[in-house]
């Protein structure tokens, strides 16, 4: 069976993504497994010493996964659900986690750690779990439940598709949820793209082929609202993308696109990475 690994910090919006991965691996016939990191905080002081004991920080941090695992199993009672506690930060856990133990099929988070100046849902945990972790990362907006996948959008930049790109990852993701897959470029004229663009690139039908994807290609200038407007026009289900330095994804690092990200937090957003 494939498995999704969910990422909480026990709160409540990770507990929403956790029981969004929950009800997508009930529908995909997968496993969870609902992982946790734990720091112990540091007092400041002539001498910084931690609050308290590591061992007594794992324990309260297991307490809290075994009273999160019994509300799941209870709501799940079908569902193969397992609980990992690890001590560090979360991304670079789940890094060892998957190195030593797994290849996930998606790892899902919904942290809570949100800039206070930015009032959006991906704080700098999730973006660097987007960016960097090796597996598809899904970022579950707050308060958004689970439906079934009928539509996924990939977003890509035609004109840097390459033999790294991460097909496998994508048609995994088409395979497991029986969904559409929408490609989706943006462009725009006056730079020598146009929709002949994406139909002659052979390499990316090649890599999509067994997928069926439909194509499309959107003539504009502001690529947030054009994503956007397609977002919502055809009723996508997820919006997946790859986070390099050639791709639109790469702007929600920067403050520029914070107003457009708030716009489509409606449904989940994926990362994909290179090989």
């Amino acid at each position: 069976m494939s498995e999704i690994i969910a990422a909480t910090d026990f709160s409540d919006i990770a507990e929403n993504a956790v029981r969004y991965a929950c009800n997508l691996a009930k529908a995909c016939d997968a496993t969870v497994t609902v992982a946790h990191s734990f720091i112990i905080p540091v007092a400041f002081s002539d001498t910084p010493m931690p609050v308290m004991p590591v061992d007594e920080g794992r324990e309260i941090a297991e307490e809290k996964m075994t009273a999160l695992l019994e509300k799941l199993q209870a709501e799940f009672p079908q569902l193969p659900i397992t609980g990992k506690v690890m001590y560090g930060d979360i991304v670079d856990s789940l890094q060892e986690y998957t190195e030593e133990n797994s290849s996930p099929w998606l790892i899902v988070l919904g942290n809570s750690d949100v800039d206070d100046d930015s009032a959006i849902w991906l704080g700098s945990t999730v973006l660097n779990a987007l960016k960097n972790l090796p597996y598809p990362v899904m970022a579950v907006p707050p308060g958004v439940s689970y439906k079934p996948v009928n539509k996924i959008c990939f977003t890509c930049d035609v004109k840097h598709i390459t033999n790294e790109l991460p097909s496998q990852q994508l048609l995994g993701l088409v395979e497991e949820t029986k969904a559409a897959l929408h490609v989706l470029t943006i462009g725009h004229d006056d730079k020598g793209f146009s929709p002949d663009t994406v139909m002659e690139n052979e390499e990316l039908r090649m890599y999509l082929s067994s997928a069926k994807p439909e194509y499309h290609f959107v003539d504009s200038k502001d690529v947030d609202t054009a994503i956007q407007n397609f977002v919502e026009e055809n009723q996508a289900d997820w919006l997946v993308a790859i986070p390099h330095k050639h791709s639109f994804f790469e702007g929600i690092f920067h403050k520029g696109h914070v107003k457009a990200m708030i716009r489509m937090t409606h449904i989940p957003l994926v990362a994909l990475h290179d090989k």
